[in-house]
């Protein structure tokens, strides 16, 4: 009787791929990720609210540097949280996935307040 081998060996012509692990987040990682959370609904939403979404309808200034202040608030928590994360999974790219958007909030916020400053009637 004659036993068939079966090798991990990768056939001609193929890679051999690595075994899959499963993702299993800590605590830590959680919290930090729903800190991200809250950072990204004060840098993104609460502005939203205030302001509209139409850059060239008028608004306070009180209005335009409240809804700044909120979205570099959230952006500070957005780069808190990133640090954290990387902090808890010493992995850069899950750090440059948390930061990348907050600094683009960042930036679009002042756009917006440069819009609703310059051309809102």
């Amino acid at each position: 009787m004659s036993h068939a081998h079966t090798s991990n060996a990768p056939a001609e012509g193929q890679r051999a791929l690595a075994p899959m692990r499963k993702l299993q987040p800590n605590k830590g990682v959680v919290v930090a990720l729903l800190i991200w959370l809250v950072g990204l609904l004060l840098a993104g939403v609460v502005p939203l609210i205030l302001l509209g979404a139409n850059p060239y309808e008028a608004a306070s200034t009180a209005m335009i540097v409240t809804a700044l202040s909120f979205t570099l608030a959230g952006c500070l928590v957005m780069v808190f949280s990133a640090y954290l994360l990387y902090r808890k999974t010493n992995s850069i790219g899950a750090a440059i996935l948390a930061f990348v958007p907050s600094f683009t909030l960042a930036t679009l916020g002042m756009l917006m307040t440069t819009m609703k400053a310059l051309y809102g009637t």
